[in-house]
Parts: structure tokens; C-alpha cells; sequence
């Protein structure tokens, strides 16, 4: 390909043309959510229409679909395992559509997960035949001897609460004053006497998905091994960006990862992933799901496994094309160079943290080390002693500017507490008022990442943008009403279009992406009005009435 390929991929962004309708007029789209999800390629899914024509269920060898769509899901897999340096003492897992359905199958696998109307059945059934004699004391042993769990203090919800829900203790880890894992915490509460006769399990996420902070997950996985703790770590966040090796050495080797290649380019439309070492899985017991595809042999009353466990955990039909998927997107990592990602990340990072340094009203959240993060960044934007709302914050950029960027809590509520400084008498106050119905006072941060195929003339876009929101973003307070209820805030003057979704448009689609335009041009009319629409409201602005939520929780100010 005589063009450099990665003006080839960022051409083939499907959408990349989108033109949205917003209160101020039509906005060209400028995509800068890829934490939360990846967007489609055209090459990708012209590839997948291909596919389509020979496809057929892999349950049969003896047609030609069923023959060629199984070769190719098993060349899918063997891709993924290769590009993890998974080799034959590895397995892989398809499951659900990202890294919680591949974590829960993982808590299924190692008999720690039962799900909240059995367990409450068990716990029925228990009180019944102990008759309250000797079912404390039962209990008090289960507590004492379950699993322990180390999780890290940048967890997605995904990876802690789901745990919670497990038979299991979480022991937290500390976060150092730089804002990192605090290693020696981890070396100190595994070194724990008490601990010496449970079983150690390490779930901690390579990357948080708010801050972008890294986890030196070799240092952690020799350290777990030390202490004869497994070590699994939840990928999700940085899998896109940077390169996975499972199996490094004796000692910093994983025993399982999981994560989500829907936040890759081309991911949207994939499957879950999770590997894990061999050692791991008990093939003396059943499947988690015993189904069709897993079973060598059923008679009347009983049934036999197969004894290979990516066949036995495979039940049913599985997610083919999503595997297919999966497989081809790292596949276009790969091709991208992981080195050259890297690079322009951290360019990208250098000059993000000097423009944010210059927009005195914004708090960053987590490190600013370029070197100990990726491009993700979360931040508020303080107005005196309160903060502009984040989801206003958001609003502003997507009907301004037309760029797609996400509030709230990014589903790390924990982390969210120790960046935010929520002890536990404010954190009391915050749920009672959720549990009346006031979520608009939830705390939380605007996010948004720089993509490494993001253009320089996009990042400056972005920045421009939000540079003006710190500016301008109060006085377009009065253009818009705020739903403490609910946290949304909606223009008063404006319905937007209604969403569509039918077989009629699949009929009428097809009419291919729209002409580029020069994004030069377009930006610039769109600061221009924006400039003129903030100048206009300066002037008729009241400072005296705005009002903000409550001063001792993290106000937000409002009209």
C-alpha cells in the first residue's frame, strides 16, 4: 500500500464524515470517547461482508460453510493467542461482549461466583436444618477461610464490585502520593500471618480507565507469585494502545487477563476476551455452562464432556464473527506498530498536559507523568469555590463543537472517592441524596482521550474547545435547564431530531459517507460562533443569579 497505512485506517473511520444536529446548528463529528468504545472501519466490515457469503454454524465439518467458518474461527483464535504470546499452557474464552462478561466467567472458573437467588436459596436451606444452633459459627469459618481478593485502587466496576458479589474478601490496595500503585502495600497486606492459610487471588487492572494511570503489571505478577497469589489482570483500558505478553518470564507470567476489544479500532460488534493459564481449570468438574458443543457424548441419564477446555467452555453456538473480529482488530494493532502508537501517545500526552497546564480553572485528575500514563484524561473545571457540572461541560463541547466526550464516574466509584477527597461522612451524604432522587449531585469529571490516528489539527480543535468552555462555559448557563433529578441538562429552546432505528433505513442505507471537508474551515466557523453566541450572553449575564448544589458535598453551579 503506497500510502502510509495509518492514513489509510484513519480514512476508513466509519463516521468520520457525521455531521450531528445540535441547538447552535449542524456540527461535524470529533470523536474523542475511544475509552469508552472504539469506532468501526470500512475495510473491517467490507472484510466481514465477505466472510458472510460462506458463513455457517461451526457445529459441522460436513459442508462447505460449516468447514470454512470453522477453519477461520480457529485461525481467529490462534491470532488473539499469538498476539499475546499465549501459547499452548494459554486458553482463550469468548464471552459476553466485553471484559465484565469475561471476568464473571473467570469468577465461574474458579468456583467463587454464585449467583444472588442461589446463594440466597443455600443460605435459606442452611438456617432451616441448623435451626439457628450452629449456623453462626458456620459462618464465621466460611467468612474466615474464603478467598482473598486484591484489587487495585483505580478499579472499574467491573473488576471490584463484581468480586464483592463473590465468595470472596477484597483487600484493597493503597495508592502512593504520586497518585500509583503503592507496591509496597501489595508486598505488605500479602505478607499478612492471618492470611498465610487462604487462598490469594490478584485482580487489578493494567491502566485505569479514568486517569490513564499505568500498572507496572510484570512488577505485580512477580510480586502475587511470590506470595503464591494468582495474577489476573483486567485489560480493557489500555489493550488498544499497548503490547500483552502473558507469558514474559518464570515469575511475571500471567495467570489470566481479560478485556474489551470493542474500545479497539474496528472493535465495535466483538466478543469478551479471557485467557487463561491451564493450571487454573479443573477439568474434573463440569463446564460453567453445560449446553450443546460442549457435551462428547449424552445418553439418558448422564453425559460426558469433552476434555478440551476451549471446547468444553464454549457452549452453544458461539459469538463466530465476533471472535473473527476480534481477532482481525489486533490483528490492525499489530500492523499499526505498538512502538509508533506508543510514541505518538506520548507526544500527544506532552502537549495535552501543557494545554491543560494553561487553562488555570481546570483540575486534572491522577499522575502526569507522560511516562507512567496513557492518553485518557478526566478533569473538571472550577468556577470560584464550585465546578461547572461535567455533563454541562460535555453538553457545551458536543452542541458547540460537535465533539463526543463522557461525564460521570466512569464506573470507578471507589477511585472516584480518593481523587475527588469524598471521606465517609460526605460519601453518606452523596447516597442519601441519590437514594431521594437527586442525581444531578453525583460527583464525577468530564473525560476524554486523544486517539494516537487523531490529527494535530483535531487535538488543537478539542483544545481550543475546551479552553473556550473555561472561558465562555458559564454563560451559557441561562440557555439551559438543569434536571437535579436526573443530572441531564437540557437547551430551552431546542427539541433535538428524533432517533431512528428500523428495517426501513437498513433498506434505504447505503448511500456511502459524505464528502470531506476541509476541517481548517470548519472549525474554525465553529469557534467563531461560538465566540459570538458567548459575547452576546456576557452581556446580558447575571453572576448574582446563579445558584449552585450544595456547598458541602462538590457544588455545581446552575441556574
Amino acid at each position: 500500500m503506497e500510502q502510509d497505512f495509518w492514513v489509510f485506517v484513519r480514512e476508513n473511520i466509519i463516521g468520520r464524515n457525521a455531521v450531528i444536529r445540535t441547538p447552535f446548528g449542524k456540527r461535524k463529528l470529533t470523536y474523542a470517547d475511544y475509552t469508552a468504545s472504539g469506532r468501526g472501519l470500512l475495510f473491517i466490515e467490507r472484510y466481514m461482508q465477505k466472510v458472510l457469503e460462506l458463513y455457517g454454524n461451526t457445529h459441522s465439518e460436513d459442508d462447505a460453510t460449516g468447514m470454512i467458518t470453522t477453519e477461520r474461527l480457529h485461525q481467529a483464535e490462534k491470532t488473539i493467542k499469538r498476539l499475546l504470546n499465549a501459547g499452548e499452557q494459554y486458553k482463550i474464552i469468548e464471552d459476553g461482549t466485553g471484559a465484565t462478561g469475561a471476568v464473571h466467567r473467570l469468577q465461574q472458573i474458579l468456583g467463587v461466583y454464585i449467583p444472588p437467588a442461589a446463594k440466597d436459596s443455600f443460605q435459606k436451606l442452611l438456617a432451616r436444618y441448623f435451626q439457628g444452633k450452629e449456623l453462626k459459627p458456620f459462618e464465621s469459618f466460611l467468612l474466615q477461610n474464603r478467598p482473598l481478593v486484591f484489587v487495585g485502587p483505580y478499579e472499574h466496576h467491573s473488576n471490584e464490585v463484581s468480586w464483592r458479589e463473590c465468595l470472596t474478601e477484597g483487600i484493597e490496595i493503597d495508592l502512593t502520593e504520586e497518585g500509583l500503585l503503592d507496591l509496597d502495600d501489595l508486598e505488605t497486606k500479602l505478607s499478612r500471618k492471618e492470611f498465610r492459610h487462604r487462598q490469594k487471588i490478584g485482580a487489578l487492572s493494567a491502566a485505569s480507565n479514568v486517569s490513564g494511570v499505568v500498572t507496572p503489571v510484570y512488577e505485580v505478577a512477580r510480586v502475587l507469585h511470590r506470595h503464591q497469589a494468582l495474577a489476573f489482570f483486567d485489560f480493557a483500558a489500555i489493550a488498544p494502545y499497548g503490547e500483552i505478553d502473558v507469558c514474559r518470564d518464570a515469575e511475571s507470567y500471567f495467570d489470566g487477563i481479560y478485556f474489551s476489544p470493542h474500545k479497539f479500532l474496528g472493535g465495535p460488534g466483538s466478543t469478551g476476551i479471557l485467557i487463561i493459564h491451564q493450571k487454573i481449570y479443573r477439568k474434573d468438574l463440569a463446564p460453567t455452562i453445560g449446553a450443546g458443543g460442549t457435551v462428547e457424548y449424552v445418553s439418558f441419564h448422564e453425559q460426558q464432556y469433552y476434555p478440551e477446555i476451549e471446547i468444553r467452555e464454549k457452549p452453544g453456538t458461539p459469538g463466530i464473527l465476533q471472535i473473527m473480529r476480534t481477532a482481525l482488530v489486533m490483528e490492525l494493532k499489530q500492523k499499526l506498530d505498538p512502538e509508533r502508537i506508543l510514541k505518538r501517545e506520548k507526544e500527544l500526552i506532552r502537549r495535552a498536559l501543557k494545554r491543560f497546564n494553561a487553562c488555570n480553572p481546570i483540575e486534572i485528575i491522577g499522575n502526569k507523568d507522560p511516562d507512567k500514563r496513557i492518553a485518557i484524561f478526566s478533569f473538571n473545571i472550577r468556577l470560584g469555590t464550585s465546578y461547572l457540572h461535567p455533563r454541562f461541560v460535555t453538553i457545551l463541547l458536543n452542541d458547540l463543537f460537535g465533539i463526543q466526550s463522557r461525564a460521570g464516574c466512569s464506573c470507578a466509584g471507589p477511585y472516584g472517592h480518593r481523587v475527588l477527597h469524598i471521606d465517609e461522612k460526605k460519601s453518606l451524604k452523596f447516597k442519601e441524596r441519590l437514594m431521594h432522587g437527586y442525581s444531578g449531585v453525583k460527583p464525577g469529571w468530564a473525560r476524554l482521550n486523544f486517539h494516537f490516528l487523531m490529527t494535530d489539527e483535531e487535538f488543537d480543535f478539542i483544545f481550543d474547545a475546551i479552553c473556550f468552555v473555561c472561558r465562555y462555559g458559564k454563560y451559557f448557563l441561562s440557555l439551559y435547564r438543569f434536571d437535579i433529578h436526573t443530572g441531564i441538562w437540557f437547551n430551552k429552546g431546542y427539541s433535538p431530531p428524533k432517533v431512528t432505528f428500523g428495517l426501513e433505513e437498513a433498506v434505504r442505507a447505503g448511500e456511502g459517507e459524505r464528502e470531506e471537508r476541509s476541517l481548517q474551515e470548519l472549525f474554525g466557523r465553529y469557534k467563531h460562533e461560538a465566540l459570538k453566541i458567548a459575547e452576546a450572553l456576557k452581556n446580558d449575564f447575571d453572576e448574582k443569579a446563579i445558584k449552585t448544589t450544595e456547598k458541602d458535598l462538590i457544588p455545581f453551579v446552575y441556574l
